[in-house]
Parts: C-alpha cells; sequence; structure tokens
C-alpha cells in the first residue's frame, strides 16, 4: 500500500511539474554591436561603428498557459564596436560579458511553426574589458522567434534580439558609453517528458 501510495505521489508531483516545466535548450550565434560616446557640447554624442562578434545561451521555459511564458537565460556575449579617427585609424573595442536574462514570452501556436516574441531585463556582468566599463549594468531586450513543430522532444528554433543599455556602460570619465547590439540566434529546444512516461510502474 505504501508504494502505491508513493508512486501516486510521484507520479502526480512529476505531472505538476512537467506542466509548468515546459524543457530547456542551448543556442548561439552573432552578435553585431556598437557603441554611442557622449561627450559635452558641442560634440555631443558620437555614433561608433558596428563589430561583429558571437554569444552563446543555455535557458529554461516554465508556464503551461498556452500563449504567455517565463524564460530564464544564462547568456556569455561578446559585443564591441569600431572607432575610426584620422590619426589612429580604426580601433576595435571589444567586451566579454555574462548575463542573467529573463523574459516574458508570448507565442502563438499553429500547425506547423511556434511564432513568437521576448521581452525583458537583463543583468549583465563584465568579465573582460579594454574600456574600463562598469563591472554590472542593466540593458532590455526585445526579440521575436520562430519553434519548429516536432514531433520528437528536440525541435529547431531561431530568433532575433535587440539589446540597448538601460544604463551606461562607462560613466567615470568623458565620453560617458552606451552600447546596444542586435543578436541573431540559432539553437535547440528539449521539451520536458512528462505524461504517463514520467510515472513509476507500481510494485506489487
Amino acid at each position: 500500500m505504501k508504494r502505491i501510495l508513493f508512486a501516486i505521489l510521484l507520479c502526480s508531483s512529476t505531472s505538476v511539474f512537467a506542466q509548468f516545466f515546459q524543457g530547456w535548450g542551448i543556442m548561439a550565434g552573432g552578435t553585431l554591436g556598437r557603441q554611442y560616446w557622449f561627450y559635452d557640447e558641442p560634440i555631443g554624442k558620437q555614433k561608433q561603428k558596428y563589430l561583429l562578434r558571437w554569444n552563446g545561451e543555455i535557458f529554461a521555459e516554465f508556464g503551461n498557459h498556452p500563449t504567455f511564458r517565463w524564460v530564464t537565460e544564462l547568456q556569455y556575449n561578446a559585443k564591441g564596436t569600431k572607432h575610426e579617427d584620422a590619426v589612429n585609424g580604426t580601433t576595435k573595442y571589444l567586451n566579454h560579458y555574462a548575463a542573467w536574462n529573463n523574459y516574458l514570452m508570448i507565442r502563438k501556436e499553429l500547425f506547423a511553426i511556434i511564432p513568437y516574441a521576448k521581452i525583458g531585463p537583463r543583468l549583465e556582468y563584465v568579465v573582460s574589458t579594454p574600456q574600463a566599463f562598469n563591472k554590472f549594468h542593466f540593458t532590455a531586450s526585445a526579440g521575436a522567434g520562430i519553434e519548429f513543430v516536432a514531433y520528437g522532444p528536440v525541435k529547431f528554433i531561431t530568433e532575433a534580439h535587440w539589446v540597448p543599455d538601460l544604463t551606461r556602460s562607462y560613466t567615470e570619465g568623458i565620453p560617458e558609453i552606451k552600447q546596444h547590439a542586435w543578436e541573431l540566434r540559432v539553437g535547440l529546444k528539449f521539451a520536458f517528458q512528462g505524461g504517463k512516461e514520467a510515472c513509476p510502474p507500481v510494485l506489487k
């Protein structure tokens, strides 16, 4: 009897978790970034040139609502800019970040694809920088993507994000700096396998 009750309890808790935890995944892609440098007047704001680098992520998706989900993500990101002047030519600045990202996902299930949008904040930590950037700062993220419907637990996803600084990356001198970036990612989502397969056999 105890084994039966234990099996029922385990199956029920696993089923509840399966309904809440929708899966996890990995992604990687390119980061196209540039910086805005803020000087005192009369110079004002200067736009720097775009620099293409890379990003990598691992994420988890939660919630059982068909339209709204929560996605939390750990990311490593390399983004920077190119600065051009008449004396030194082109100088590349590259900064490396570890980030914790959280999104509200809004999705629509169709026959063969699931288009979705993501919006939310990111907390970024500067791993290395040639520009003496502030170690912690916040960015915003707005993105859109497509999840391709598959019969098995593995699904292909692709998405793009716009990532502007909410707080300036550098504030200790002139110029003050804000950084914006575009991210294009591809990856795989591994759906959680719940239901009957998650229930252990009852031992008699």
